[in-house]
Parts: structure tokens; C-alpha cells; sequence
């Protein structure tokens, strides 16, 4: 990499590489975005910092497995790519990908980069035209910005601590209620939250509150919209050939296992010597992720997301947003927290053959 600091570092994120060929035939695919790209893959139940249980290629980062990504897949498909090459971080934002992040990603790991995410992809892309190359790069980005993330990940544990009160209570001693104007089906967009008691017939009773804050999404779109233009013209102007910004798909269809995380949660939560009045062993039950009173709600702020990175995204020849394509229960993960809604394999081998087909029509 001639000794160029950002091209060193640029090069610690090659996931795939094969021997040149041709140069006229030869293409290099970098990738930003967030954990759909990254991408994030929970393989059991851990809760807690530093998302346990979450695999990780060879760079030791749990919640980045580029190996793991659509992205790879899509290498695998093209025998013409030389290098693959992924920036992407579980939890970064459009600005994340523009400018970096001081602090850690949603995994707990440094950047560790010398520049930002947009940074090295477009040193690479200079690179590879400067060499010969084809230069493609594909992104997501935009939820981040927004509090979503931890919207559903609440909604979720209160998902789970009803079922635990409703199910994995053999003793008659768990109590829940939703706590958010107009109850549980209010609470998606405009916040509230949800109560837990074990109410032991001697000693002390355990109290937990799960706060679900209000959607912030509307005050975030015209700063992703803004950032979409940034990163797209950024891409251009280093001389990508074929820039794909990947659109989120419908995480309606997602079903989590209740039983093992709630199982799992109220372990973490609950003082030891009260685990006894849990059963001995999780049980595995799957529900919807999304009760079915939010599906109208969360399929509009996906729609609303998408929306403001279509409106950014300029229009160009070589420049496409790729439209999802459907999914199926079994296309994405069931574990929590951190696996459902990202795909699972075959969800990535849906998003790797959608990137293909819009890479092939540029």
C-alpha cells in the first residue's frame, strides 16, 4: 500500500482476496455501513456489555463478522473481485461513516482507524482505479441515526418479562403491566415503558422498570438525507464505478425466541438466590418479535428511514438504491439481544443475490 497510513489501515479490513487475473477484469469491493453490512451475528443468548454469544471473523470483533455478511457472499458469486474490503460497524450511523467514531461501536470496539469509515473506502476506491481496476461499493446506513435501535431493543425486554410473567412462572410469584399512554399499542413511537415484580410471600420483593423512550426518527431524516448525498458524492468523486446504497428490509416477519431470552434476561437481572423461583431450564418458544398491534407502526418508520435515504441518494448513472427483497421468518436470526431482526443466512444470501442483480443492471 506504498506506505500510506490510511491505505495501511484501509488493507486491515480486507475480509477476502484473490490473485490478479486480468486488470481489465479485475474488481475491488469496499463496503461501509452498519451491522446489516457489518454484519451482526448472535449465535445464542448472552446478554449483558460487549455483545456475548455474537460472532466475529478475524479481526476479533464481535458484532463485525464480514465474512459472515451479504457482502462475502456476494464476493464468493463474483470470481472477478480481487479484494473485499469491509469498513462497515455494528451500530454506526450515516455521520459514523462520514466523520468516525471517537467512542466504541455497539459491540464495545474501537475504530482504530486513521480515518473514517468513508475515509478508507475512498482511498481504496483511488487505489484500485489508480491500479487498473473496477471499483464497486455497496452501503446501509441511516437507522443508526435514529434512536430506533433502542426503541426495539425495549419494546423487546418487555416482551420478555410479559412472557416470563405469563410462562416461567410456576410459582404464581411474577407480575407485569405496560406503562405507556394508550397501554402496548401505543408505546412503539411514542414511548413509555413497562413494570416487573416478583412478589416473594416472605421477604423482599424485586421490582424491574424497562423505559422505552420516544421515536426521535422525524427530527433525524433531513440529517440523512443530507449525509446520503455526502457519502454517495464522496464515492463518485474517488472514482467508484457502481456505488448500491442496500435499503432496509421488513423486520415484521422476524420471530425471537421468547422463552430462552426471557429465560435468560430475567437471570441477569434477578439477585441469585431468587433464580429458584425460574424454571430449571429455558424454554424455547417462538413469537413474533413485533406484536402484532405494532406491525402497521414499525413497517412505517422502516418505510420513513428508507425514505429519507432515497432523497438523498443522487441520481446518477452509476448509482442505485437496491430495493429489499422480501423476507421470510426463517431469513432472519431469532436470538436477542442483538441477533433478531438482522439476517440469517439465508436472509444474507437473499441481500447477496439483490446486490448482485443491482450491480449487474448498472
Amino acid at each position: 500500500m506504498n506506505g500510506n497510513p490510511t491505505l495501511v489501515d484501509a488493507n486491515k479490513d480486507r475480509i477476502r482476496c484473490r490473485e490478479v487475473q486480468t486488470v481489465e477484469d479485475d474488481t475491488v469491493l469496499t463496503v461501509t455501513g452498519d451491522s446489516v453490512s457489518s454484519s451482526h451475528h448472535q449465535f445464542g443468548f448472552g446478554v449483558g456489555p460487549g455483545c456475548p454469544m455474537t460472532s466475529f471473523d478475524d479481526r476479533g470483533m464481535p458484532g463485525n463478522n464480514g465474512v459472515y455478511s451479504y457482502a462475502r457472499r456476494y464476493f464468493d458469486m463474483n470470481g472477478s473481485i480481487v479484494d473485499y474490503d469491509n469498513y462497515a460497524r455494528t451500530g454506526y450511523g450515516t455521520g459514523d461513516i462520514i466523520t468516525g467514531r471517537a467512542g466504541p461501536d455497539a459491540c464495545g470496539n474501537a475504530w482504530a482507524r486513521v480515518a473514517s469509515p468513508l475515509g478508507l473506502a475512498t482511498a481504496r476506491i483511488a487505489k484500485a482505479k489508480s491500479d487498473g481496476h473496477n471499483a464497486y461499493h455497496a452501503t446501509t446506513g441511516g437507522v443508526n441515526n435514529t434512536n430506533w435501535t433502542t426503541v426495539l431493543t425495549r419494546l423487546t425486554m418487555c416482551r420478555a418479562l410479559e412472557f416470563a410473567a405469563e410462562t416461567l412462572n410456576p410459582y404464581g410469584v411474577f407480575r407485569f403491566e405496560w406503562a405507556a399512554v394508550g397501554g402496548k399499542g401505543g408505546i412503539v413511537t411514542n414511548g413509555g415503558g413497562c413494570n416487573f415484580w416478583l412478589d416473594l410471600p416472605v421477604g423482599e420483593d424485586y421490582y424491574i422498570n424497562v423505559g422505552v423512550p420516544r421515536y426521535d426518527g422525524p427530527a433525524q431524516y433531513a440529517g440523512i438525507t443530507a449525509d446520503a448525498t455526502a457519502i454517495v458524492n464522496s464515492l463518485l468523486a474517488a472514482g467508484a464505478d457502481k456505488v448500491v446504497w442496500m435499503l432496509y428490509y421488513d423486520i415484521t416477519p422476524a420471530n425471537v425466541d421468547i422463552g430462552q431470552y426471557a429465560w435468560a434476561k430475567l437471570r441477569s437481572w434477578l439477585p441469585t438466590g431468587t433464580h429458584s423461583y425460574l424454571p430449571a431450564a429455558p424454554v424455547s418458544t417462538l413469537q413474533p418479535l413485533i406484536d402484532p398491534l405494532w406491525v402497521g407502526t414499525v413497517r412505517g418508520v422502516i418505510s420513513d428511514v428508507n425514505w429519507a435515504v432515497q432523497l438523498g441518494v443522487p441520481f446518477d448513472p452509476a448509482v442505485r438504491v437496491a430495493f429489499p427483497p422480501p423476507f421470510t421468518p426463517g431469513d432472519i436470526q431469532v436470538t436477542a439481544e442483538g441477533g433478531s431482526p438482522h439476517p440469517s443466512p439465508s436472509g444474507q444470501d437473499k441481500l447477496a443475490n439483490t446486490l448482485a442483480g443491482v450491480l449487474n443492471g448498472i
